[in-house]
């Protein structure tokens, strides 16, 4: 682009650029308009003249409109010139050079964020998947070694039932209890008695807690507790800039490739990280109650003969993990698709005066974080495995729904937010979680038991008991 000006008290270029409309009569992307000649701009020279007696300064140029329009113009429709005040260095520096494919390009404006997202969420759920059905199998065969897997007595089942590994390690865990309580008073002997005494009452009561709760339950509370950890950590001062950095998810990175990596760690993290105690109590609430019941589905074998397994928890836990990536990885790809092209082009306009964070917060591009879609795959897979129970309100006492008719609802509701711009929840990740749920709950079970037997897993004998 060929821009000339002559001026006297200023050190701005006045340049004209045109804007192209199309055939369709939309107004398109500022941009440098070439035709087989050559590029197609107009030159001109202005000068300001002062004087004393004369009145204040006028601008002296030549009407565009009385060019003879050309070929190029012809064809393309009208053309309206534009005139902006760019700085000169910016010009000098290549900041507007007519090679480039867009007019304001500015280095520091962030790049789309999809791939290596994508990357890190198939390695860490693929990779959570088939290490929790490891470990489910090798754990399932150190307790049929030692309760006589393959004996002469199981009349040629190989592995001892499922409930015979749980009456075991029901019995192993009250041996150690019992092995930790006797050593207890020895171990704590500097303690008065007046101290001395509720603690051991509090282990003894803790440890019958923990051995004659369900598993279905164990896990939920488990998973409860490190959140709540998480959330005290937010209110310590010291760790907020951490907290912030490593616990809260942004989908826009402005930064290096390694920015991009290092914020694809937070997709994870922020699953399990709540800042406010409203938001951690009601998702404790819904994922103890949903996540109970997913956990008894995803216990049962969805074909015969089954595999014997001594524990649950890996695969509830795999369910967990890989549904949270899920939805955070889902609305990840939708801020980068869908709205990262107009957040571009705000900040790539001539006239921005906002930083980026203020036009980021003004469209509603913010950062996440929550279980809560995790949680709605929980309930999606309980709506759909259990379809005649009922959830409650938990603001109108005493009232009940079909919890088809509870997730149909919130599906809705997250739908009409979406449509309209509600900012107060992450709306895609509460679709893309219940999605997964949906999904699991058709070949959830199937991969599960495919992934164990690939890994060696041996089907589960009737046992005695």
């Amino acid at each position: 682009m060929t821009i000339s000006g002559n001026f006297s008290k200023t050190n701005q270029t006045i340049a004209t650029i045109y804007s192209s409309e199309n055939l369709n009569g939309r107004i398109g992307s500022t941009r440098i308009i070439r035709d087989m000649s050559g590029l197609l701009v107009s030159s001109f020279t202005s000068s300001i003249c002062r004087s004393s007696l004369a009145g204040p300064s006028r601008l002296a140029y030549r009407s565009i409109s009385s060019v003879p329009p050309s070929a190029g113009r012809q064809v393309l429709g009208r053309i309206t010139p534009k005139r902006i005040a760019v700085p000169r260095s910016a010009i000098e520096n290549g900041h507007y050079s007519g090679t480039s494919h867009e007019s304001f390009s500015d280095p520091t404006l962030p790049r789309r964020s999809i791939w290596r997202p994508i990357v890190f969420c198939g390695l860490l759920g693929g990779g959570g998947y088939i290490a929790s059905a490891l470990y489910t199998n090798i754990d399932t065969q150190t307790w049929g070694d030692k309760l006589g897997g393959s004996s002469w007595w199981r009349k040629g089942q190989s592995q001892p039932s499922d409930r015979e590994i749980h009456r075991a390690k029901q019995l192993e865990g009250a041996r150690s209890a019992q092995k930790t309580l006797n050593n207890l008073p020895t171990t704590l002997s500097f303690l008065p008695n007046f101290l001395l005494i509720p603690v051991l009452r509090t282990y003894v009561m803790a440890s019958e807690f923990y051995l004659n709760t369900p598993s279905a339950q164990l896990a939920p509370m488990g998973l409860i507790f490190f959140m709540g950890n998480v959330f005290v950590w937010w209110k310590l001062r010291r760790l907020e800039p951490f907290m912030r950095k490593w616990w809260l998810h942004r989908p826009i990175v402005f930064g290096t490739k390694r920015d991009e990596w290092r914020n694809c760690v937070t997709m994870f993290t922020s699953t399990l990280s709540h800042q406010s105690l409203p938001h951690l109590a009601f998702n404790s609430l819904a994922l103890f109650s949903f996540g109970s019941a997913a956990y008894s589905y995803l216990s049962s074998s969805p074909s015969l003969p089954a595999l014997s397994a001594s524990t649950h928890t890996p695969h509830f836990l795999a369910f967990l993990l890989t549904a949270g990536l899920f939805s955070s990885l889902g609305s990840h790809l939708w801020t980068n698709i869908f709205r990262y092209p107009g957040l571009k082009k705000a900040l790539s306009h001539p006239a921005r005066i906002s930083s980026p964070q203020a036009l980021m917060s003004h469209q509603g591009i913010l950062p996440s974080l929550g279980a809560s879609g995790a949680i709605y795959a929980a309930l999606t897979l309980t709506a759909c495995a259990y379809p005649d129970s009922s959830v409650g309100i938990i603001f109108i006492p005493f009232v009940s729904v079909p919890i088809g008719m509870g997730v149909a609802g919130m599906v809705t509701l997250d739908l009409v937010g979406l449509i309209r711009g509600w900012r107060m929840f992450d709306h895609v990740a509460h679709l893309s979680g219940a999605l997964f749920g949906f999904i699991y709950y058709r070949i959830g079970r199937e991969a599960w038991q495919w992934t164990r037997e690939k890994l060696g897993a041996k089907a589960k004998g009737s046992g005695l008991f």
